[in-house]
């Protein structure tokens, strides 16, 4: 046994001893990548309604996609948005009824989801390819003139009622990660508290609502020159084209709201909020507002933060918290901006609840100091090759992903201009932008620290 274990050692030795080069040693090609031409996938109708159209027929599916900007703060009364995301999420035409509609859905194997944020309507449905056809006639219905009635603002108001906040014991709801969920709605109803961003809609709100309330704000929203649409899949892309132009060609243009912009909310100190719940990890969710970044910022920004707790292995808050002291698997921070009004810039972890005040000062010490120095070169070499090489191609690795890069940024900014540039925006990068930017958008005298679980502690 001594000698296999010896033979072994020496087979070993050579392994174990190598030693790796560094990527800027391995003579690696310099990246020719180019984002895909928005152009080569554009279908523009008269009436305004643009869709973004590509073939990807790794698998016979098809994925279609609508993008609307109106969400929950979009609506003039109250209740309004909730209740027609209840008509979309229980699908049904005005000349079908929704069982039949659910039925088709069922035949088809179909995957369909509607998702509702506070500035914007996704909407999306998978098919096979062979239902492409059936499936886009339901798809551009629904969109059109979807089925609206009192039971949907019955079923809106009953669901916007608070859920129980109690996470309970060992043996309640929420064990592990659905308790990080909750920490960082409790963030962000603190951030929001008096802003639009925060209301929520009451029961009197939905009592005054009725079905042609909700049918008024999908008649304002949900017209062709205020959404873009996403299609890609086993397709001829010539006979999507027409198929659309079949669809949504007769859909008459209409006025398009102008979005109102959202004001920042009332800056407050650094403060704890802690909710108790008896579970064996406690939860951390700390951060402020973000206010709307300007492009000439966006780039600094972003590196700044894969640099200090990009969601990678190897951010400044992982390495101190989880590879010097072992306190975490991740401490993560993330930039969630607003399309209209200010984001938030937020930072989480979790662990015991013994550890957790030693996870925040770490984390903390982090902030502190990427806004007291230039990060290294070998730190921004690293976050701007993952950024420029890594995450913006993954945006367009596939016909849907780009379809759906392409459909997101027209709706929202009317253009292509910020990915046309992005790389040579990250590429431009310094280290002092770094730190302007960790300045200019860090604000540790005003966290607004979330624990749930654990003990609470001093800041």
């Amino acid at each position: 046994m001594k000698k296999l274990l010896l033979i072994a050692a020496l087979f070993a030795a050579p392994v174990f001893s190598q030693e790796l080069p560094h990527p800027r040693n391995m003579d690696l090609p310099e990246s020719n990548y180019t984002r895909p031409d928005p152009v080569d996938y554009q279908l523009v109708l008269e009436n305004g309604l643009i869709a973004y159209v590509a073939a990807a027929d790794q698998v016979p599916l098809v994925t279609m996609s609508a993008f609307i900007r109106a969400g929950k703060v979009s609506d003039d009364k109250q209740g309004s948005a909730e209740a027609l995301l209840d008509a979309l999420q229980n699908p049904g035409l005005s000349e079908t009824d929704r069982g039949d509609f659910k039925a088709a859905l069922k035949r088809m194997t179909a995957e369909f989801s509607v998702e509702m944020h506070d500035e914007w309507t996704e909407i999306t449905l998978n098919v096979p390819a062979e239902d492409r056809d059936e499936a886009l006639s339901m798809f551009a219905g629904l969109l059109r003139d979807p089925a609206i009635s009192a039971a949907n603002i019955e079923r809106a108001a009953s669901s916007a009622v608070p859920a129980d906040s109690d996470l309970g014991g060992e043996s309640g709801p929420a064990l592990y990660a659905g308790s990080l969920d909750a920490a960082v709605e409790h963030f962000y109803a603190i951030l929001y508290n008096e802003h639009p961003y925060g209301v929520q809609p009451t029961a009197k709100d939905f009592t005054d609502l009725d079905a042609a309330d909700v049918a008024g704000f999908h008649a304002r929203y949900f017209v062709p020159g205020n959404m873009t649409l996403a299609v890609a899949g086993d397709i001829d892309v010539d006979e999507i084209n027409s198929r659309l132009v079949d669809l949504f060609d007769g859909w008459s243009a209409s006025a398009v709201p102008e979005p109102e912009q959202l004001p920042s909310p009332t800056a407050a100190k650094k403060a704890l909020h802690h909710f108790p719940s008896d579970k064996l990890q406690a939860w951390l969710v700390f951060g402020h507002d973000l206010p709307q970044v300007p492009l000439e910022d966006q780039a600094a920004l972003e590196v700044m933060n894969y640099i200090l707790a990009g969601g990678h292995l190897w951010t400044r808050m992982t390495i101190e918290t989880r590879y010097k002291y072992g306190y975490t698997n991740d401490a993560s921070g993330f930039l969630e901006d607003k399309w209209f009004g200010p984001g938030g810039y937020n930072f989480r972890s979790y662990s015991r609840p013994e550890v957790i005040s030693n996870i925040y000062e770490n984390m903390m010490d982090e902030v502190i100091r990427i806004r007291s120095e230039e990060v290294t070169g070998e730190e921004l070499f690293v976050a701007k090759g993952a950024l420029a090489e890594g995450k913006f191609q993954v945006a367009y690795l596939d016909g849907y992903a780009a379809t759906r890069s392409f459909a997101l940024e027209r709706l929202r900014h009317g253009n292509h201009d910020r990915s046309a540039s992005y790389v040579e925006r990250i590429r431009g990068v310094e280290e002092d932008d770094v730190l302007k930017a960790a300045r200019k958008y860090l604000h540790p005298d005003e966290m607004q620290v979330i624990l749930v679980g654990g003990d609470a502690f001093p800041l």
